[in-house]
């Protein structure tokens, strides 16, 4: 039985620091943050640093609105981000995304769990156990920085085939299952997750497609890979593996194997229960859908909204 006492999660919207995206996020409905992703033309510089801050600062926002940061798919050096890369181009994004997000008041700073691969081979799985290991140094790096700022790190699940934000169809020989994450939670403390639903949909059915020996002959590698991997029924697998370590949830539907940023209520998620556990698990909610054009959030108005019903049931006492 509810009892209306639970702290809830709280609803962010996502935007880059563009001027459109910006005026359109600080707009009622006013959610109760926002998630801003930053892309490698947004932190290049110092100087591109702070006039993203200056653009941030000119709006005048509710109080206790909340930030997250999310760095980029390319790191400075225009490389696609790879967390066995514990490089000076990338330990130096790292410092410019503390540095913001310090400037920003924002809680947390999420980086992909991801080492980018154009296919999936033996070798891969042979050498996973080399490869988590060599993450380890990126890793605690990236928690040793941000910890001292008051800035939780957070990594986040990726999909069985990465887009990454280009188009592109790239893999990756860890980051995909639930317990890849929770590897590198137990290993390095205060690291947090961030659990993407449509991602882990997108796993699930992936997963399933190689246990019925489906897909095409172009992901046959990558299908062979996933068969070595524990089965799993739903995304709620990923809410029983890394329970509280959850910082936050990226919200949005899937379907099949590439599917990805779907319509709140349109795909194989059941969004009422999934996110009737992630309320009373996860600090933020981001809305997460893809738009037709990212400079009006109408997708993601459309899952703010389904989110704010769900809290709204779970916050009304039961009548008996």
């Amino acid at each position: 039985m509810s009892t209306g006492s639970e702290p809830l999660a709280r609803i962010l919207l996502k935007a880059r620091p563009t001027v459109e995206q910006l005026a359109d996020r600080f707009a009622p409905p006013w959610p109760d943050g926002l998630e801003l992703y930053l892309d490698r033309a947004d932190v290049l510089t110092e100087d591109d640093c702070e006039q993203v801050l200056r653009r941030i600062r000119s709006h005048p926002l509710p109080d206790g609105f909340s930030f997250v940061v999310e760095g980029p798919i390319r790191g400075l050096d225009n490389e696609y981000f790879d967390l066995g890369a514990c490089t000076e181009p990338t330990k130096e994004l790292v410092r410019r995304l503390g540095r913001m997000a310090v400037e920003l008041g924002a809680e947390g700073v999420v980086m992909h769990c991801i080492m980018p691969r154009f296919s999936l081979s033996d070798a891969d799985w042979t050498g996973r156990e080399a490869t988590f290991a060599g993450c380890l140094d990126f890793v605690q790096f990236y928690a040793d920085t941000l910890l001292p700022l008051g800035v939780v790190p957070i990594i986040e699940n990726v999909p069985p085939v990465l887009r990454m934000r280009e188009g592109a169809y790239l893999y990756t020989p860890l980051g995909m299952a639930p317990e890849d994450v929770r590897w590198f939670i137990d290993r390095v403390p205060g690291l947090m997750a961030t659990l993407d639903v449509s991602h882990a949909q997108l796993y699930v059915n992936a997963r399933g497609m190689a246990e019925r020996d489906e897909g095409d002959e172009g992901v046959q590698p990558l299908m062979q890979y996933l068969r070595r991997f524990p089965p799993i029924a739903s995304v709620e697998g990923f809410l029983d593996v890394l329970g509280d370590s959850i910082f936050e949830a990226h919200v949005s539907n899937a379907s099949g194997l590439l599917g990805e940023g779907a319509p709140y209520d349109e795909g194989d998620i059941n969004m009422e229960r999934v996110i009737g556990r992630l309320a009373r698990t996860a600090r933020f909610l981001v809305t997460e859908t893809l738009e037709p054009d990212n400079n009006r959030a109408r997708n993601m108005r459309r899952a703010q909204a389904g989110m704010t019903s769900v809290l709204e049931r779970l916050t009304t006492p039961d009548d008996h």
